[in-house]
């Protein structure tokens, strides 16, 4: 059991709201700092003296007219940290893939709203990318036998995923990043953007996820052309596989489901969006008074989560104060955080999906 857990746990006042943490195994080699910064989409003969404090106002405020983006870098021995305000460069398998193709790049990203995403490369392959809210969906799958090696556990994983990432960057690293870390100069490094890497929709899918395109129509059709008009019908699944898995009923759920198949974000569909807070508020304080309960479907209380992410969901499908994008983005994670069926094949569709959505906000493919 990780005991930087309980520190990390402690620490998340201190740290920003939303950000991409990134540890990479760079050796003490000026020169492969150099292309890792490269790699990010930054200028090595730029980077210069700065704090957390000074990237954030530099990404939010004071970039140069061309770049899109800033990094915090600091070189502890053989490991580089990367700390990202907003850009989650450190995200991207391929850029991991390329700054640890022969060693270890290790990330976790994670939202205002407490969504968590790691991801860990060695020698160039990935080896687990994974949202700590459920951990059997762990990709690829041979990745649970890494996560079964690892100093936190399945409960700290799922009690507070935030924590958990950061105390396994420090496993790995032995380097501390605390509020006194925040607070030290370390390296500012504003990013530009990088060059497209062209792919096609076949590049866009593992072996897992192809076969389930093969024997779902509605996922083959998406995986096969995915345009823009294809983004109805990925929230439509994304919500019917959360709304499935978790036995979500009554007339609240089908009249939310109706918005979601027609594609309505309207006024009305705003009032039904006001009710479902209410119904994700009440399974999240019933699930409350369990002690540290953990998602899933084996226990009542677990349900209880699942089901508030389910209604999670929904809520994000009716959004209308993002563009379609960024709502399917959103139910797409909401669905996966709920426990989705290996055995029917739930996991792999949510997998097509999340991908795909990936691709038409960015033209690119996530790994």
């Amino acid at each position: 059991m990780s005991s930087s857990f309980v520190t990390y746990e402690r620490l998340w006042p201190v740290f920003p709201k939303q950000c991409c943490v990134t540890w990479i195994r760079t050796g003490e080699s000026d020169a492969v700092f150099a292309d890792l910064v490269r790699r990010f989409g930054g200028d090595p003969s730029a980077v210069h003296p700065a704090t957390w404090a000074d990237v954030e106002d530099e990404a939010y405020e004071d970039l140069d007219e061309e770049a899109d983006g800033a990094m915090l870098t600091a070189r502890h021995g053989v490991w580089t940290v990367v700390m990202e305000p907003f850009n989650v460069r450190g995200t991207s398998v391929r850029i991991l893939s390329e700054v640890a193709a022969d060693s270890q790049a290790y990330s976790v990203r994670w939202t205002a709203d407490r969504r968590v995403r790691v991801t860990y490369v060695a020698d160039g392959e990935l080896i687990a990318a994974f949202n700590p809210f459920d951990l059997d969906g762990v990709t690829p799958r041979s990745g649970r036998d890494w996560l079964s090696g690892v100093a936190v556990t399945e409960e700290q994983w799922r009690r507070n995923g935030f924590a958990a990432g950061l105390a396994v960057g420090e496993e790995l690293s032995g380097v501390r990043v605390d509020g006194q870390w925040l607070k030290q100069t370390h390296l500012g490094v504003q990013l530009y953007p990088l060059p497209l890497h062209p792919v096609t929709p076949a590049d866009l899918l593992d072996a897992d996820m192809q076969a389930i395109a093969r024997s779902d129509p509605r996922i083959g059709a998406i995986a096969a052309e995915p345009t823009a008009d294809k983004l109805p019908e990925i929230i439509r699944i994304a919500a019917e596989l959360a709304v499935a898995t978790t036995g979500l009923e009554g007339s609240l759920i089908d009249e939310a489901m109706r918005f979601v198949a027609a594609g309505d974000r309207g006024a009305a569909a705003q009032d039904v969006r006001s009710r479902l807070y209410r119904l994700r508020d009440q399974y999240r304080a019933e699930a409350a008074r369990g002690n540290n309960p953990i998602p899933g479907h084996d226990t009542e209380l677990g349900r209880l989560l699942l089901k508030e992410r389910a209604v999670q969901a929904l809520i994000y499908a009716l959004k209308n104060d993002v563009d379609l994008v960024a709502a399917v983005e959103y139910t797409v994670q909401a669905a996966e955080e709920t426990h989705l069926s290996e055995e029917n094949g739930d996991r792999e569709r949510a997998r097509v999906l999340n991908v795909v959505t990936y691709y038409l906000r960015t033209g690119t493919s996530p790994w």
